[in-house]
């Protein structure tokens, strides 16, 4: 592990390379645009549409078509000029915002209008995060991947947390109209940012005529990737049995010991919040390159932990720490594991590998979700599936310890 001053050495590398600034730059407009957007069409359908019992549609169409489309992305990424994925994503947005502005001033932003621009921006949404994480591996070293994933994913923690904030102070100040409108403008700058890389590999890359092939080339590459295959599997089952009971027993657990009011719904999912953003700044300042494998299976025996203490905690300091300790282990082997992916995939297959785990650990999550749901509808207690769901991820973890080779030796 580097010294200290080592590690703010190439940290301050990382800030020196020029077209890292350009992804990083990019990516706090594209992350803040996303986080206010979402606020700000969630308030649209309560506060303009009066309708907060469709609010589940509009949010299902934004956000399934990024699990749909992504893997499609990641072929482009492949045989496309990255950059200009990236651009016209981002541009293409902004006009979709603009359009949206255009039908609140025309009083013509009805519900099913809504839903196809939610549709439509949620598409077109999928195609920025294969691309733009393809990239990453081409313009930095092998050895800074894992700290500049780390600032990656502090300034992703970073839009989650102040774009809500920020949406609202505009709320607060502007119609909707204008607020699209400013939203547009920022992923508009986004876009003449990212067009001032230039994508190295572009001259390289050949025409090919036959996406499903190339999707299925990606596949079966990772199907003979032992290390990604694991990847996979772990992806799978984290999603099923870790995000969905974790996240749906926050609200019900505080309801039932906690009080029952916002303000402590807010101490845990902040301290939950916060982990995140202190594991993704740890992962930057150590830069961890050794034993990552044993690191990421250590983490995931630590959130199979983190769901049994959560289960058991009777005091609510108790629950926000345990919530920030699982923030911060889901953070760490997040960056761990895009690192070790990125370093180990061939450059030529980068981008479908990325948009295939994104696919598999974001599909997954609504389906966790649906089976949680499913299972307190049946009468069992929120309790009875986090005390399945750490076992779960303990025995996992062992199991990773006994079979999971390629990783274990990482």
């Amino acid at each position: 592990m580097e010294p200290f001053t080592q590690a703010v050495k190439i940290q301050q590398n990382l800030f020196r390379n020029a077209k890292f600034l350009l992804i990083w730059i990019t990516s706090i407009f594209s992350g803040l645009s996303i986080s206010i957007y979402i606020l700000c069409e969630q308030w649209y359908v309560v506060k303009s549409l009066n309708a907060p019992a469709s609010l589940g549609y509009i949010l299902t169409a934004t956000t399934v078509p990024r699990v749909l489309f992504m893997a499609l992305g990641g072929v482009l990424a492949d045989y496309a000029n990255r950059a200009k994925v990236v651009f016209v994503s981002l541009f293409v947005r902004a006009l979709i915002l603009i359009l949206m502005a255009y039908l609140v001033w025309q009083h013509s932003l009805t519900f099913w209008a809504l839903l196809a621009c939610a549709f439509t921006f949620g598409s077109i949404d999928a195609f920025f995060w294969p691309s733009r994480d393809s990239i990453l591996p081409s313009i930095v070293h092998q050895q800074h991947l894992t700290r500049a994933n780390s600032i990656i994913q502090t300034t992703n923690q970073i839009s989650t947390l102040l774009g809500p904030m920020a949406g609202a102070l505009l709320l607060t100040a502007f119609s909707f109209k204008w607020v699209f409108l400013i939203l547009a403008a920022s992923l508009a700058v986004g876009s003449m940012i990212i067009r001032k890389l230039k994508d190295t590999r572009s001259h390289e890359v050949k025409s090919q005529n036959n996406v499903l092939r190339n999707l299925k080339e990606g596949l079966v590459y990772v199907k003979a990737s032992p290390l990604l295959l694991t990847f996979m599997i772990t992806f799978i089952i984290v999603n099923l049995f870790f995000i969905g009971p974790l996240m749906l027993s926050i609200p019900i657990l505080v309801d039932e010991r906690f009080g029952g009011k916002a303000v402590e719904l807010s101490i845990i999912q902040s301290g939950f919040a916060a982990g995140m953003l202190a594991g993704a700044l740890l992962m930057g300042l150590l830069n961890v390159r050794r034993a990552r494998g044993k690191l990421v299976i250590c983490l995931i025996l630590l959130e199979g932990a983190g769901m049994l203490s959560v289960n058991v905690s009777s005091r609510l300091w108790v629950a926000a720490v345990v919530m920030f300790l699982i923030g911060i282990c889901i953070a760490g082997i997040n960056i761990m594991v895009a690192s070790m992916i990125q370093e180990q995939t061939d450059p030529s297959k980068m981008g479908r590998v990325m948009s295939l785990t994104s696919t598999v650990s974001m599909g997954f999550i609504p389906l966790s979700y649906a089976g949680v749901s499913a299972f307190l509808s049946a009468g069992i207690q929120i309790e009875k599936l986090l005390v399945v769901g750490g076992f779960v991820l303990a025995a996992f973890s062992l199991l990773l310890i006994w079979k999971g080779r390629a990783l274990r030796e990482f």
